[in-house]
C-alpha cells in the first residue's frame, strides 16, 4: 500500500513537472515575440533623421549620387539656423547632401539591431562595406554617433554590411582597429581621432588601400586631403574664441577652469588654446583636467577643482550632460553653490532641465549643438569620393552660441544624456535610452 501511494506521487510529480515546463515555455515564447515586436520589427520604417515640417529646401544642383538640398527644419534643427552651413560650394554641397538624407526612409528596427550588435548586413545585397572605428566609444555622445551612421549607412542601397569598433581607450587596440578594417577591405571609414596625430600612419595605410578615410567633431589629424579624405565639424578655434567672448563679457575678474577628453585630442587642445588666448588679462585659467570623456571620471575631477578653487567663476567642457550629473554632485558635495559662466560644446537635455529647477539668474549656460550629425556628412563624403568626386579637405559649420535662458536644452520626451539636435527620430532614442 505504501509502494503504491509513492508512486501515484511520482507520476503527479511529473506531470506537474511537465505542466511547468509547457507554461514556462509557452510564456517565454510570448517574451521573445514581445521583444522583437518593442526591441525591432515594431519600430517599423521612417525618415532615417528628424525631418519636422520639411517646407522650404536649402541648396541646389546633384551630382556623384547626391541630391544638394535638405529642409530648412531639419538643418535648423541640427544646426540652430538653416544659414549655419558652410559657405564655400563644395563644402556645402557635402553637407547638404549628407544632412538631406535624413529624409530618406529606413529601417527603424535593423537600425537598431545594427546599434547593439556593432556588425550587421543591411539585406540590400550591396557591395559596400562601411566601418566607423574610434578610439574611445563608451559614452552616450559617442554612441548616439553611432546611431547616426548607422541610420545614415541604411540610406545607401550600395552598403550590404556596417561595421562598427571601440578601442576602449587604448591607441594600440585603435591601431589594430583600422589595420583590421583595412585588412577586411572596408569600402569607407568614418572616425574620431581621440589620439590625434598617432592615428596618421593607419590613415596613410587606408589611403593607399583606396579607402576613404573622413572624421567628424572636428577630429583634426595633420593633413585633411592627403593622408586622409577631409575633417568635419565646427571650426574648435573659433569655438573657443566664443567661448571667450562669453566669460570676458559676464566675468569682470577671477578664476576659471577647463575641462577636456583624452590628453592632446584635436577637439579639446584647439578650443583650449583659442580660448585662453582670447580672454583678457583679469581672467585666469586655473585648471586644465582632461577627463577622457568618461562620465563616471567627472565628479571626481570636478570635485578636485573646488577644493583649490572654492569661488570658481566659470568653467568651459565638451559634454554638458556630464556636468548636470557628476558636476552637480561635486558642487553639492562641497557645499557650493552651483552658479557661474558655464560654455559647453553639446547641448544635452539633462542639464537643461537642471538649470530649468534650479531657477537660479547666477547660473549663465551658453552652448554650441551636439555635433552627431557631422557623422553623417563624413559619411556621405566618403561615399561621394568612391563615386569620383574631389571631396574639400574640411568641412567647416559656422558657430553660434545658444543660451540656455533663451533656448533651453530642456526638451519634452527626450532621454536626459540625449542631445535634441541630434537627428536621431525620437522614438528610436527611447528604445536605445527607455
Amino acid at each position: 500500500m505504501h509502494g503504491g501511494n509513492e508512486s501515484h506521487m511520482r507520476r503527479r510529480r511529473g506531470r506537474y513537472v511537465a505542466l511547468v515546463v509547457l507554461i514556462a515555455s509557452a510564456l517565454a515564447a510570448v517574451a521573445v515575440a514581445q521583444g522583437a515586436a518593442w526591441g525591432t520589427a515594431g519600430l517599423g520604417s521612417g525618415p532615417s533623421g528628424f525631418v519636422g515640417n520639411s517646407g522650404k529646401l536649402v541648396g541646389k544642383g546633384h551630382g556623384f549620387g547626391e541630391t544638394y538640398k535638405a529642409p530648412a527644419a531639419t538643418l535648423s534643427h541640427a544646426l540652430f539656423s538653416a544659414k549655419l552651413i558652410p559657405a564655400a560650394k563644395q563644402p556645402r554641397n557635402v553637407a547638404l547632401a549628407g544632412l538631406g538624407r535624413s529624409t530618406k526612409k529606413v529601417n527603424y528596427g535593423l537600425a537598431l539591431k545594427c546599434w547593439k550588435n556593432n556588425v550587421c548586413k543591411t539585406g540590400t545585397g550591396g557591395k559596400l562595406t562601411v566601418a566607423y572605428v574610434e578610439g574611445f566609444g563608451e559614452n552616450v555622445f559617442r554612441q548616439m554617433s553611432k546611431m547616426e551612421f548607422i541610420l545614415q549607412a541604411l540610406t545607401y542601397p550600395q552598403v550590404g554590411k556596417i561595421i562598427y569598433m571601440s578601442a576602449h581607450s587604448d591607441l594600440n587596440q585603435a591601431i589594430a582597429d583600422f589595420k583590421s578594417v583595412i585588412a577586411q577591405k572596408v569600402s569607407a571609414i568614418v572616425t574620431y581621432p581621440d589620439f590625434g596625430d598617432a592615428m596618421i600612419p593607419v590613415f596613410q595605410q587606408a589611403k593607399k588601400a583606396g579607402i576613404p578615410v573622413s572624421t567628424y567633431a572636428w577630429g583634426y589629424v595633420t593633413g585633411p586631403g592627403k593622408n586622409y579624405t577631409t575633417v568635419v565639424g565646427e571650426d574648435t578655434c573659433k569655438l573657443g574664441k566664443a567661448f571667450a567672448k562669453v566669460d570676458n563679457k559676464l566675468i569682470s575678474s577671477g578664476d576659471v577652469a577647463f575641462m577636456g577628453g583624452f590628453p592632446g585630442n584635436p577637439l579639446s587642445s584647439s578650443w583650449q588654446k583659442c580660448e585662453q588666448n582670447a580672454l583678457k588679462p583679469s581672467i585666469h585659467v586655473v585648471a586644465n583636467d582632461p577627463t577622457n570623456w568618461d562620465p563616471s571620471k567627472v565628479q571626481g575631477i570636478v570635485a578636485g577643482i573646488l577644493t583649490k578653487y572654492p569661488n570658481l567663476k566659470g568653467l568651459s567642457y565638451e559634454d554638458s550632460a556630464f556636468m548636470a550629473q557628476g558636476g552637480y554632485a561635486a558642487y553639492k558635495a562641497a557645499g557650493i553653490k552651483y552658479q557661474g559662466v558655464f560654455t559647453y560644446r553639446t547641448d544635452e537635455a539633462a542639464l537643461g532641465c537642471l538649470a530649468k529647477k534650479l531657477k537660479n539668474p547666477k547660473l549663465k549656460i551658453y552652448y554650441y549643438t551636439s555635433g552627431n550629425p557631422q557623422i553623417r556628412v563624413a559619411l556621405t563624403a566618403d561615399m561621394m569620393q568612391l563615386k569620383g568626386a574631389k571631396i574639400p579637405p574640411t568641412i567647416v559649420f559656422p558657430i553660434k552660441l545658444q543660451q540656455q535662458s533663451k533656448r533651453s536644452m530642456c526638451i519634452k520626451g527626450y532621454p536626459q544624456q540625449a542631445s535634441a539636435s541630434s537627428l536621431i527620430p525620437l522614438k528610436l532614442l527611447h528604445r536605445m535610452y527607455p
